[in-house]
């Protein structure tokens, strides 16, 4: 099957947009904070430096200022996490991992808007197999693991109960416009899901680490009816029916 120049360059482009207006957002509230606090940062400086200069010799004096300059700035631009950003680094990892498909016959589409809706689908798969949705969650923390406890999926300490449900309602707008069974995937980049070969089944939802997708995709049984003109029309009806967000 071929495949139309670019549709794969579009993974994360909603997640990258709002990351981008968050950064902007940001950077103007750290201007805004910038006009009061360098000036005291630049008076707690000389002063700490005076004083330091008068125990020792001017140049430790001058070095404890810059250093104390330096960080008072380093402080007021501190970057905060970008929770759009990583999103969309997740979103494009996971079309790099499924581009191969679209090589091999089936549809790989991406970042696709609901139509009425604020949401949006990170990827849509479409083969001999039927039709999925996968979600993206790039999950990169040192600090936190993913956990099944009392049925319950959590990532450090968040469950994640709602985002199961939200990839199953996305996975259940896609069917609605498709007149097809979709079947709802969460990839995972990063953390380690607790369960044989990296995969589960939770809430009607497949919960999976990103990098054992493609194979898990390639070995689903093809299903009565779906052939390769059937995947066709079905690739088809997304670009009519979900297009780009």
């Amino acid at each position: 099957m071929t495949t139309t120049p670019g549709r794969h360059g579009g993974a994360g482009a909603s997640a990258r947009r709002q990351g981008e207006l968050q950064r902007a957002a940001e950077r103007a509230a750290q201007h805004r904070r910038a006009k009061w606090a360098l000036p005291l940062t630049a008076t707690a400086a000389a002063v700490i430096g005076w004083a330091a200069g008068t125990v020792t010799v001017w140049q430790v004096g001058a070095l404890v200022a810059a250093a104390v300059l330096a960080y008072g700035i380093r402080q007021t631009y501190r970057r905060q996490r970008n929770s759009w950003a990583s999103g969309a680094a997740g979103e494009q990892s996971t079309a790099r991992l499924l581009a191969p498909l679209a090589r091999r016959g089936y549809a790989v589409l991406h970042d696709r808007a609901i139509p009425g809706q604020k949401a949006n689908l990170d990827h849509l798969v479409v083969g001999v197999f039927g039709a999925a949705y996968v979600d993206s969650k790039n999950w990169q923390s040192k600090k936190s693991r993913v956990v099944v406890n009392g049925g319950l999926l959590r990532y450090g300490r968040y469950d994640q109960t709602r985002a199961l449900k939200t990839v199953q309602w996305e996975a259940e707008q896609a069917a609605r416009a498709l007149g097809v069974p979709v079947r709802p995937i969460l990839a995972v980049h990063g953390a380690k899901v607790p369960a044989p070969r990296g995969r589960l089944e939770l809430n009607g939802v497949t919960v999976i680490e990103a990098k054992k997708l493609r194979g898990m995709l390639e070995g689903l049984a093809p299903q009565p009816g779906w052939d390769a003109a059937r995947v066709t029309a079905v690739e088809q009806l997304i670009e009519q029916r979900l297009p780009p967000a």
